[in-house]
Formats: structure tokens, sequence, C-alpha cells
């Protein structure tokens, strides 16, 4: 596109930001060369530019700001009056232009044509799709303070009113409230108000990190601690102005000296960790990082996670001798030895990464999360090692802990000659055969073994209807007769049309798959069962009389 044209172009607001660059001397680093132009510019911090120039015509931009749209930056190098190339004249002030600081806001809106101030906030719009985000944090009020504080309060409240054998109504008063709290946190984020967002999802980890009170709250609290794990990390992203930021390591740090069960807060640590974007960010997060790690009643496992978090900070500022040093006066810490399996294992030396791995196995316990990932290195050691029975030994436990990965990677490995003895071998293992994460299942499925897919159907016949199709033609009267059965089940419990219906479409996968003898017994026996449901018999005579030898329907 031409130079001038690609000037003319661009929204005014840019333009106007681009011409303060360049009179305040923010340009720097200026180079011309083999027909690209690059530069720094300082808008905060330094961003790199690249524009490729043939004559008056541009190639090819780009900024590392990442603008969706011609940023001021490029646009600033457009503008220079000794741009190679001729000369581009600075374009003309609009009317509209908030540049002067003589008169007021209103004279200038007032005195500005009705087509150039349309246009202008029309450019306003397109570049700032944000404005009501950037208004609001411009203007920053403590309503976000306030609303958080009603809400704690009254959760608090909630909270402080459970016991354990207290009634029912107790619980689901205290769980709505919590559901509803969670509802406002999402709206906040939809409507891009990412500060309250993240300080009702703080408050609400807070809650369900409390100590339980009966069994119920229990199940809630494990189930709805990850959904607020999960809703802070992609809030990281966001950009929070210095104020913001404040309260949000503010709120952390009373969270942290509140919480007596210290192994969330490490996890919250490691979340929060993401949200540091200043000088004075990190200082809180770090001052927060020590006033949890003098905690007496932190346990050894959060004491070493803990750690290790500091030497990431410490990395993270440019510290590398001191993050060596806390390394060298830690060993015991499990992330610490793993690095150094790893840098071992990447210098060739695995026989001595497989000592560490091995240590690391036995201590890890019964924490999955660090075996899986010992016994993960272990195998891929063993495999480069071409150690094929300590290969399958170690993939076999990681399959017992759910990983399916495990087993992706060794059927892989192993040759198709060899692999369906391993596949027995696998197979028959007891562990294996509880289905922890369902992987037995899926492990079966992946190898079309209906045999043993049946017999473990058997025996969790809930799931027949998932896998009916599946196992027909070589197990259909096998099959057949588990689904029955699971319908039989199933209609114990009808409350209403939808069950109906549902019960009839279960039925209806026996005549689809030639069981209609099968079939009309059902629909009888459930008929005698549910007299007084007519619906139900009206649906399942309906699919009866459908089906029946003198009818013209066609199964399929």
């Amino acid at each position: 596109m031409n130079r001038q044209t690609l000037i003319d172009q661009s929204p005014e607001l840019p333009k106007l930001k681009a011409m303060k660059l360049l009179q305040e001397g923010h340009v720097k680093k200026r180079l011309f060369s083999g027909g690209v132009l690059s530069a720094v510019i300082s808008d905060g911090k330094d961003y790199r530019q690249k524009i490729q120039l043939e004559g008056e015509e541009i190639l090819h931009y780009s900024c590392t700001c990442h603008a969706e749209t011609l940023c001021p930056h490029v646009l600033a190098l457009l503008l220079q009056k000794d741009l190679p190339g001729k000369e581009v004249p600075l374009p003309k002030t609009p009317k509209a232009s908030l540049k002067s600081s003589k008169s007021s806001l209103k004279e200038i809106l007032e005195g500005a044509e009705k087509e150039e101030l349309i246009a202008f906030i029309l450019s306003l719009r397109s570049y700032y799709k944000d404005i009501p985000v950037i208004i609001r944090k411009s203007f920053i009020s403590t309503t976000d303070e306030e609303h958080l504080q009603n809400t704690r309060d009254e959760l608090l409240s909630a909270y402080s009113a459970l016991k354990t054998r207290s009634p029912r109504e107790s619980f689901v008063k205290y769980f709505n409230l919590l559901l509803s709290t969670h509802e406002d946190a999402r709206q906040a984020v939809k409507e891009r108000n990412y500060l309250r967002g993240v300080l009702l999802y703080l408050l609400l980890f807070e809650m369900v990190s409390l100590p339980h009170k009966g069994y119920d709250q229990l199940l809630f609290n494990a189930h709805y601690l990850k959904i607020y794990e999960e809703a802070l990390i992609p809030l990281a992203e966001k950009k929070y102005t210095a104020r913001e930021s404040q309260l949000l390591f503010r709120e952390l740090r009373r969270i942290c000296q509140n919480l007596k069960d210290l192994s969330e807060v490490t996890t919250l640590l490691r979340i929060m960790k993401s949200y540091i974007t200043t000088e004075t960010d990190f200082d809180h997060f770090y001052e927060t990082l020590l006033l949890v790690y003098e905690e007496e009643g932190l346990l050894p496992h959060d004491r070493n996670n803990l750690l290790f978090l500091e030497y990431e900070l410490l990395m993270m500022i440019g510290k590398a001798e001191e993050a060596l040093e806390l390394r060298r006066e830690n060993p015991q810490v499990t992330d610490f030895r793993f690095m150094e399996a790893e840098s071992l294992l990447g210098r060739g030396k695995l026989h001595e990464a497989l000592l560490i791995v091995r240590e690391g196995v036995e201590r890890s316990g019964k924490n999955w999360d660090e075996l899986i990932r010992w016994l993960t290195l272990e195998a891929g050691i063993r495999k480069l090692l071409q150690d094929q029975e300590s290969y399958i030994a170690a993939s076999r436990r990681l399959l017992q802990l759910g990983e399916y990965k495990a087993y992706a990677d060794l059927k892989r490995s192993i040759s198709p000659h060899d692999w369906p003895g391993v596949y027995e071998r696998l197979i028959m293992d007891e562990e294996l055969q509880k289905n922890t994460k369902g992987i037995y299942k899926r492990i079966l499925l992946e190898e079309k073994d209906k045999r043993r897919l049946l017999e473990f159907l058997e025996d969790n016949p809930e799931l027949i209807v998932e896998h009916y199709a599946f196992l027909n033609p070589e197990y259909g009267q096998e099959a057949a007769k588990l689904l029955s059965a699971h319908i039989e089940s199933r209609a114990q419990h009808l409350t209403g049309r939808k069950d109906y219906e549902h019960i009839a479409d279960l039925v209806e996968k026996l005549y689809v798959y030639g069981q209609e003898k099968l079939a009309n017994e059902l629909i009888l026996t459930l008929v005698m069962r549910n007299k007084s449901k007519k619906l139900l018999h009206s649906a399942l005579l309906q699919l009866k009389d459908r089906y029946a030898q003198s009818s013209t329907y066609i199964p399929e």
C-alpha cells in the first residue's frame, strides 16, 4: 500500500499518539538497510518496528506490540520527515482534537463539525475496543472493594452457621450463595471487569479452602476448588493497573494469613505468580511467599514447593547466582532433583539420571502427581537404554495410575510381532483392571477386544448403552440381555415423559439389532410392572406395533 494512503486511512487517535511519540523523542535506534527500516520506540517499554519499503510503497510492517490495527509506533516512523523517500507532510489536526489545553473539552466538541465529530468517535471505537474497560481503570472507585467486602461478610456468616449436624437447609443456603458468587465472578469477566472477577474468584478459593463441616461440604469444596484454580489462570493474561495490582496482592496476602490449610495456599501462590508485572508486584508477592514459608504448620512437601517457587522468582529477575545457591542449599527439593535428572539426561548420562529418578519414585509415596512425573521420566530413560522389560514395567505402573499416554507410547515402541504378548500381560494386571480413570475400558476399545469388554460390562451394566452397537454382531445375544437387564433396572425409577421416551429409545435398540422377541417380552414386562403409567404404555405399545411383522416398517 502507498505510504500516504496508509497514513490517511489510519484513525485520528493513533496519529495523535504517533505525533506525540515523535515530538517527545521516543524514537531510538533507527536504521535503514536493504530496504527495511527498523527502529525502537519507548512507550512504557521498548517496542521494535520493521517496515519494508520500496519507494513510497509499504510492502510489509510489524511491531512487537502486536496491535490488531496499524499501531502508533509504526505510524510514528511513517510520519518522520527524514524517512527514506519523499517527505511526508504531517496530517492536519482535526477540529475535534484533544491537544488544546486552552479550551475546555465542551468547547472543542461544540466547535467540531458533525461529520468530523462522528468520524473521530468512530476512530476511538475502532482503535480501542475496550474503551469501557479503559475508563473504568482510569477512574477506579471503591465499588469493587465494597462489593467484595459485602460478599465476604455474607459468605462468612453463612459458613459460621454451618454445623456438622445442622439441618440440610443450612448447607443448601451456603452452597447456593457460593454458586451465586461464582456466577457474579463469571459475569464480571464477561463484562471485562477483570479486577472484580479475580477478586471474587480469590474469595471463592478462600471459602472452599476453609475447614469443611460435613461430608457434603467436603465433596463440594474438592470439586469447586479446581474450578476456581482454572478460572484464575487465564485471567493472569489480562492487563491490570498499578492500583488494581495492589488490590490483588493485598487480597492474596490476607488470604495467606487467614487460611489454615497451607497446602492450598502454596497452590494459590503458584497461580498468582503469573499476575506479577511490575517490581512492586514482585515485592508484594515475595513478602507474602516468605510469610507463608515461616508458618509453623507448613508441611515439608509444601515447604519444598515454596523453595522452588522462590527459585523461579530469583531466576525471573535475573539473579541466577542466588537461585543456584538456593538450589545447592536445598538438594532435597523434588523439583530441584527433577531438574538435575533432566540435566543429566540432556548430557547423555542416562545411568546417573536413572539413579536420581529411582530415588524420586521411591520418595513420591502416595503423591500421584510426583509419582507420575518420575515414572514418565523413568520410562523415557528405559526406552533410550533399550531395556524393554523395565520400560514395560514403568509403563504398566503409569497405566495403573490412569495415564493413557503411557499405553500409546508403549504400543508405538513395541514391535507388532511382540505387541500381542505385551498386551496380554498388561490387560491381565489386576491393578489396571480396576479401571482407574477409565483406562482399562479405553484400552479394550482401542484394541477392539470385544470379549473382555463384554466381561467388563457384565460388572458395569450401566455402560452397556454406550457400547451396545460396538459389541454387535459378535456378541449380539449377550449384549442384548445386558441391555434388557439395564432397561428393567432403569425403569424402576421413572418420573415423567422424558423418562418414558428414554426407555422407549432403549427398547428400540433391541428391535433395530434384530432382537424382536426379547424386545416384545421386555415391553410386556414393563407394562405389567407399571400399570398406572398410561403414557409409558402408549409409547411402548406404539413402538411394538411399528416393528410388528405385519408392519410395512423396514428396520435399518
